[in-house]
């Protein structure tokens, strides 16, 4: 006999918990290591959203917030223009997320720094808020948005949700929340309004620009639900584990509630956030490593034969499908399309990604002769192991040359150093600002708990510059 259904009485109050966590977490609470991975976070959140900012998806968001809010206290990062919070959310979460090269967490399979770090700073920036209390919010985000992605799991995933757009409402809502000083009943009230707010469906990877604004929906939906909480608006505060019409219920299969509050207070996961060294999907990279590897042995595109490229199920809807020339976040979501520009391009950054190769005849071409399979053995090993893969290359000369890879380089079993973290922010905010303004973004970021409020950082972030290009003025 199947088990009888929970009924709600059955279930933890975890809606309520959380909120009363996210309430009561203060600066002094979290440990240093921490604190430390939460500024590193921030370098490079604001690296990849001044970037991304100026490509024309960024563009065209931020051109809709200042029609939407005319000004406003908060920063359109690099635009030279502000906007209320929920708006300047929406576009800095966008930029965040625009290029995929925001950070990310594996097991979650979620991009905190593109929903969290947005919110937090067009908050921050309209209340006054001190360095610390801002990263105190960072860091209450991050943890609860990625709890949320491990609980709902895979099965939310293959329902064909986007983890960063529906999760990341409660991670941003959670961060507005704790900034705010909500109490724990309306910390919960956020959540539950989060809980109805979260959507984003995964069908945009291969090439329409909703992917990219999946960040900043999820960003201003979190702001949005901070502020309706703090005035009195009221959420379902059971509206995480209820068993019907309830988020993992209704989004999910089977969730396990214990993920959201085992440890909580304990066990940091900031602190499993890694960087991103290859402007692509995540879910690509231990291919580049793999294809690294092998490339020093010999192998190029004119020595290949075939490449078989094995992965999780997870990673192989992320990036398995037959490439489209579509659009440059098809290029990006492609793990055909990444392969074959690792092999021609030696590199997989920002360079490698324009208009002009999204039907480049000799990547083409390449592509025809890789193949991407899933491998049950792979999915076997747990979600905090689903970056595996297992590549062979079988080449002109008869030889067959194989590697493996677990974990990609910049995840937190393979760090990026600071000095590189350093370099890939020199490189994606040096695109958009002067080399001075640059250096006073280190500076600022690097003592940023020191700081009384905002002014000085987005002061840096707002001004526009003579390296910026294609903003344009809305239409009157």
């Amino acid at each position: 006999m199947s088990a009888a259904p929970q009924t709600a009485g059955d279930l933890p109050p975890v809606t309520r918990m959380l909120g009363d966590w996210i309430a009561g977490l203060k600066f002094d609470d979290i440990p240093a290591a921490s604190i430390t991975h939460a500024k590193r976070c921030l370098l490079d959140a604001i690296g990849c959203g001044l970037y991304g900012g100026q490509q024309e998806w960024g563009r065209i968001v931020a051109n809709v917030a200042h029609d939407f809010s005319g000004g406003g206290p908060s920063s359109l990062w690099g635009h030279g223009h502000s906007a209320g919070p929920a708006d300047a959310a929406m576009v800095n979460g966008t930029a965040v997320h625009g290029f995929e090269i925001d950070d990310v967490h594996v097991e979650s399979m979620f991009h905190p720094g593109a929903v969290t770090i947005p919110a937090v700073l067009a908050v921050a920036e309209a209340r006054g808020n001190s360095g610390e209390e801002v990263l105190t919010a960072i860091v209450a985000g991050y943890e609860i948005g990625i709890r949320m992605g491990i609980a709902a799991g895979i099965p939310h995933k293959m329902k064909g949700y986007h983890v960063t757009a529906t999760n990341g409402c409660f991670a941003a809502a959670a961060t507005v929340a704790n900034l705010l000083g909500l109490t724990g009943e309306s910390a919960a009230d956020a959540l539950g309004i989060a809980a109805t707010e979260a959507s984003g469906l995964y069908s945009a990877r291969k090439g329409a620009m909703t992917k990219r604004f999946h960040g900043g929906m999820a960003a201003k939906n979190g702001v949005v639900a901070g502020y309706l909480a703090e005035q009195g608006f009221t959420g379902a505060r059971d509206a995480i584990e209820t068993p019907f019409g309830g988020y993992l219920s209704t989004m999910s299969a089977d969730a396990d509630l214990s993920i959201l509050i085992s440890d909580l207070g304990r066990r940091w996961h900031i602190d499993d956030i890694g960087f991103k060294a290859y402007a692509s999907c995540a879910s690509t990279h231990t291919t580049i490593d793999c294809l690294d590897t092998l490339m020093g042995q010999g192998l190029t595109a004119g020595t290949l034969n075939r490449l078989t490229i094995r992965m999780s199920k997870a990673g192989f809807t992320n990036v398995g499908w037959d490439y489209q020339p579509l659009g440059v976040v098809g290029m990006q979501m492609n793990g055909r399309f990444v392969a074959a520009t690792k092999l021609l391009a030696g590199d997989v950054f920002v360079d490698q990604f324009s208009e002009d190769r999204i039907a480049d005849p000799p990547t083409l071409a390449l592509i025809g002769r890789i193949d991407i399979v899933h491998d049950p053995a792979i999915d076997a090993l747990g979600l905090a192991r689903r970056h595996t893969v297992h590549v062979e290359a079988e080449m002109q000369d008869g030889r067959t040359l194989t590697a493996s890879r677990e974990q990609r380089t910049g995840s937190s079993e393979h760090p990026l150093s600071d000095q590189t973290l350093t370099q890939k922010f020199r490189h994606t905010a040096g695109a958009v600002v002067q080399d001075s303004a640059v250096d006073a973004l280190i500076t600022e970021i690097n003592g940023i708990e020191q700081a009384r409020d905002m002014s000085g950082l987005t002061a840096l972030l707002l001004g526009k510059s003579p390296k910026r290009t294609g903003w344009h003025e809305p239409a009157k």
